[in-house]
This record gives C-alpha cells, structure tokens and sequence, in this order.
C-alpha cells in the first residue's frame, strides 16, 4: 500500500512538473517571439475574487488599436489608471495581453507547478525508497 502511495505522488509530481515546463517553453516562447508595443492603463477590472486587473490600451504593429485586460490580477492594484506599460502579445491573438512590467503575470503559474511538482516528486520519491530500502532490509534479516 506503501508503494502505492509513493507511485502516485511519484506520478502527480512527475505530471506537475510537465506542466510546469509546458508552460514555461511557452512564456519563453511569448518572449522570444511575442510583439511589443507601449500600452496604457484605461481602467481596473474588479473580479468575483476582489482582485485588480488592469485593462490596457495599446497599438498593435498594424495601427489596430486595442483594449484587454490582463490575465493577472492583485489586491491591492499592481498598476493605478494613466501608468504605462509594455504589453507583450502574438500577432495572431492582440487581445491576450500579457504584461512585461509584472513579472508575475509571465512567472507565477510556472513557478507554483514547478514548486508543487518538486514537493509531491520528492515526498512519492522519498515513500518509494524508504519503502525499499525497509523491503531490503527486512529480506537481510530474515
């Protein structure tokens, strides 16, 4: 039963950590390839969570003028109306906007699910051993 513990917090860490790196090529991947352009705080978008997020406007490279709230929100505001910010964004999708100003909002999932796989890997990687290594012993013994 043990071992079966061990396995599947083997498992979950193991899959956190994937995600964890998925996400991770893909921020990298926003940042090598993702446009730039200077946007502008216009407004605070409250959630359902009593967090802030801040709508931007900015240019696109085409001269398309768009306003997109990020995906990031804080209590308190990591931003007040009028600041500006540089908005990183893919040519194909301008209103998924995300914000180089909060690190944050590129960082914060991959992190946790690196952190979170580094927890449940170690905890069913320790179960696992502990687990073999009484099995051996028990085997010298008897």
């Amino acid at each position: 039963m043990v071992k079966v513990i061990g396995s599947i917090f083997l498992a979950v860490g193991l899959s956190l950590g994937s995600a964890a790196l998925i996400f991770y090529l893909n921020t990298q991947d926003l940042l090598s390839q993702g446009l730039r352009s200077q946007g502008t705080v216009v407004d605070l978008r409250r959630s359902s969570r009593n967090a802030y997020a801040p709508v931007v406007r900015f240019e696109t490279i085409d001269h398309q003028t768009i306003t997109a709230a990020s995906t990031a929100a804080s209590n308190p505001p990591a931003f007040k109306i009028a600041d500006s910010v540089t908005v990183l964004y893919r040519a194909k999708t301008p209103s998924e906007i995300h914000l180089l100003n909060d690190p944050l909002d590129l960082w914060l999932l991959p992190g946790i699910l690196a952190f979170l796989s580094l927890i449940f890997a170690s905890v069913g990687g320790g179960i696992l051993v502990y687990s073999f290594q009484k099995r051996d012993i028990a085997l010298v013994e008897g």
